[in-house]
């Protein structure tokens, strides 16, 4: 079995840019993840490897059957059902590591998010692929589920492609990755690093800063050269200006003997000479430097200062419902400046917390002080959003552009009178609203939701670093992400239809 892309080239119809420019990527057993920037190519790339999408120049080469998992599982399909109850063992020890019934199956309407996502990949590898790419796979889902598919995922011995920006998932499965950037142009460039994903982010970091310096250095280097050049050809035209016989006495012999004299030294014809040969360093340099990519260092978090005020918080002991379901909440009292993860299974009870908790603050009359950042926005929420930010002056519109920059969104995407913005720019753009606010208490439920890892790495900073001074609860599964920026860590425990938050 094999998977090669052989000089791609690509480009979409009417954009004007090319995305690919004379790529060529082999796979072979085992997986690679897939990992960038929203927008640096990475569902294109996977769609051109499927075969989806035909490149513009350039071939793929690939045998066996292939088989790829959208982010979004809208239900078994077709043969599906076949496939699944065919009776084979594979397929049972399938259903068994996934902890998926044939009761579930049959009511795959009524499941959980994290439900589908096991019976979508059960679908998968109930066909014995020889090729299986993944988008996205954990994408809401809870630690409990993603453990499951991991398990499941490393019975294939086929080739595997995964596009995620979940470092636990990936680094259990592949030891390999490709980070694809667009940087500041708009053709994609590709490193294909033998390492695990988090690792790979830090070395693709390192690389960069590298080139950086390696860059600065040539141009200093150039620049030094040329300053030595101008120095050297004007003490060249000082000498030769002494040197001139203009404006001497025609009778003034010793001054005329002396000015040969200093003429026949060859001075004049050694400082020329130098700086010739620093010219032409310095040259040789430029060229240098043209061939070289600079790498760009984006300035990162947000330009606020620090200092704001945040009030201590506190929520009485109390018991919250939902249906049938209790979830006992001690009494809490949170300090200034605290970071908080709340973790647990899905349907645990979390994002009842978090509301509860928003209303009581509300009720408190601390409500200037919060931003609530659900999972999901309302229509109606993300249009006050915008026209609060459309509402701004040319400078404060300016210091929100500034810090979406530094939180790895373009400029562009709020340019317009109408813009049209990604979830996760809209959390962007909430969080730097809300800190020009005075907001200093941050709820947020799955903050790395609809975030590329490149935004992810840099809100995990931005949170560490910047925003020292908030009060945050933050709601993910997503452990890096939390062990990052939290220092305290709370969990929702359930046991049938109670559950019960715990202070750790």
């Amino acid at each position: 079995m094999f998977l090669q892309l052989e000089g791609v080239s690509f480009s979409y119809p009417g954009s004007g840019c090319v995305l690919f420019s004379d790529i060529s990527l082999s796979f072979h057993e085992g997986w690679t993840v897939v990992a960038g920037s929203n927008g640096a190519g990475k569902s294109t790339l996977i769609s051109i490897a499927a075969g989806l999408i035909v490149p513009d120049s350039g071939r793929v080469r690939r045998s066996g059957e292939i088989v790829l998992c959208h982010q979004v599982f809208s239900g078994l399909e077709g043969d599906d059902w076949s496939y699944i109850f065919s009776g084979d063992n594979h397929v049972g020890m399938l259903k068994s590591t996934l902890s998926i019934s044939d009761g579930m199956i049959e009511r795959e309407h009524t499941l959980s998010g994290g439900e589908k996502k096991r019976l979508q990949l059960l679908a998968a590898l109930a066909r014995s692929p020889e090729l299986l790419i993944l988008d996205e796979p954990t994408n809401h889902l809870d630690a409990y589920s993603r453990d499951l598919m991991i398990a499941a995922l490393r019975t294939f011995d086929g080739i595997g492609i995964i596009v995620s920006h979940d470092r636990a998932f990936a680094s259990a499965l592949s030891s390999r990755t490709l980070i694809l950037d667009r940087g500041s142009g708009e053709t994609v460039s590709i490193e294909d690093i033998p390492l695990p994903l988090p690792q790979a982010l830090e070395e693709s970091e390192r690389r960069r800063r590298q080139g950086r310096a390696a860059y600065e250095g040539v141009l200093s280097a150039a620049s030094s050269e040329q300053r030595i050049a101008d120095r050297l050809r004007e003490r060249s035209r000082s000498r030769q200006r002494d040197l001139s016989k203009r404006g001497l006495d025609r009778k003034d012999h010793d001054a005329k003997a002396k000015i040969d004299g200093a003429r026949l030294t060859g001075k004049d014809a050694s400082l020329d000479g130098a700086m010739r040969n620093h010219l032409s360093r310095s040259r040789q340099l430029e060229d240098r430097l043209a061939s070289m990519d600079m790498p760009l260092m984006r300035k990162e978090g947000l330009s606020l200062p620090s200092g704001m005020r945040t009030p201590e918080l506190s929520f009485p002991e109390t018991t919250l419902r939902a249906g049938s379901y209790t979830l006992l909440v001690p009494s809490i009292s949170v300090k200034p400046g605290s970071h908080i993860a709340i973790t647990g299974r899905n349907g645990s009870g979390k994002t009842l917390f978090l509301r509860a908790f928003q209303e009581h603050l509300l009720q408190q009359g601390k409500g200037r002080y919060v931003l609530h950042l659900p999972q999901e926005s309302l229509e109606e929420e993300v249009a006050a959003l915008i026209s609060s930010f459309l509402a701004l002056d040319d400078e404060a519109k300016g210091g929100i552009l500034s810090d979406m920059y530094r939180m790895g969104s373009e400029p562009s995407s709020l340019s317009s009178n109408s813009p049209s913005l990604s979830p996760g720019e809209l959390k962007k753009l909430a969080i730097a609203m809300s800190r020009r606010e005075g907001r200093s208490v941050l709820l947020m439920d799955e903050p790395t939701n609809h975030l590329d890892i490149v935004s992810m790495r840099i809100m995990e900073r931005m949170f560490r670093e910047d925003c020292r001074d908030m009060t945050m609860l933050l709601v993910s599964h997503d452990e890096a992400f939390l062990s990052a920026c939290t220092d305290e860590v709370w969990s929702v425990e359930r046991e049938g239809e109670s559950g019960r938050l715990v202070m750790h």
